[in-house]
Parts: C-alpha cells; structure tokens; sequence
C-alpha cells in the first residue's frame, strides 16, 4: 500500500514539475533577447513606440524561436512577452508580466486553440504581431504633425 501511495505521489510530482516546466519562459533563437535589434519592427500605442523582433513577415515555416515584444524603461527595454514559434507555427505566448497565470497553458497549433479556455487566451490571429520597418513610427509621426491627421503616409510604412 505504501508504494502504491509512494508510486502515486511520484507519478503527481513528475507531472506537476512537467506542466510547471511547460509553462516556463520558452528557450531557442531570440527568446534569450533583453533589447532589440536595429532592424526590430515598431509598433507605437499610447505614444510609446514599441519593438518586435523578427518581423512576422521575417518568420518563415523553417523558424523555431521566439518573437520578442519590447517595450522601453527609460534608456533600457523589458520584454513584455514572447511568442514561441516551432517550424514556423506560433504555438504560445509568454509573459512574466501576466496577471492572469491561466494564459500561460493557452496552446495552439496551425491557428487553433488546442489548449486552454477561449475566453483566457489570445486569438490565435494575433500570436505574431505585425510590425513596421524601423524607422517608421518617427515618418508618421513627422507626416501627421506636419500634415494631420489625413497626411500621406510613406509607402514603406506598412504593417507586415
């Protein structure tokens, strides 16, 4: 009786350390990144231009990694999340700033949702962000100051 118990509590142990290990910060090309590269995308919400690294039109079906969401801390950046990607499939999101544990069992494979309840975890569409090239944010800014809020944006500042 007492190894069937002991074989037991053995057997929970390993699959709890296995799920917590699941939902640990993702490891492979980029997930180790604490600032952005040169040519890290941009995005800009609430006047604070944020990085993304790679591109998602960068991330072809043979990368396996992470995208990196910067966002800045004075003269420094901190990661807001990642995004883990195998062969080319966004497979789930990370953030050591998440309120909410939950989002971090969220799973997907091939746009779906695999693991986890829809209402805590992100639309699978929005796994890779979308960015622009580097140096953009400043170009709208500078056209819409200059022009307002109808002003030509350059042809090079597109969202990929």
């Amino acid at each position: 009786m007492l190894m069937r118990f002991l074989s037991l509590f053995i057997l929970l142990l390993t699959a709890s350390a296995a799920a917590a290990a699941d939902d640990a910060r993702p490891s492979g090309t980029n997930c180790q990144l604490t600032s952005p590269p040169a040519e890290a995308g941009e995005e800009f919400n609430h006047g604070i231009t944020i990085r993304i690294f790679p591109r998602a039109k960068d991330i072809g079906p043979s990368y396996t990694g992470c995208q990196v969401t910067f966002v800045p801390n004075g003269e420094s950046w901190v990661v807001l999340s990642l995004t883990e990607i195998v062969k080319g499939d966004p497979v789930r999101m990370w953030s050591e700033h998440t309120e909410d544990q939950s989002t971090l069992t969220c799973r997907f494979r091939k746009g779906k949702l695999i693991r986890g309840k829809a209402d805590n975890c992100p639309a699978p569409q929005f796994l890779l962000v979308k960015s622009l090239a580097p140096g953009c944010v400043q170009q709208i800014k500078a056209a819409v100051a200059k022009d307002g809020i109808g002003a030509t944006l350059p042809s090079e500042c597109e969202y990929q």
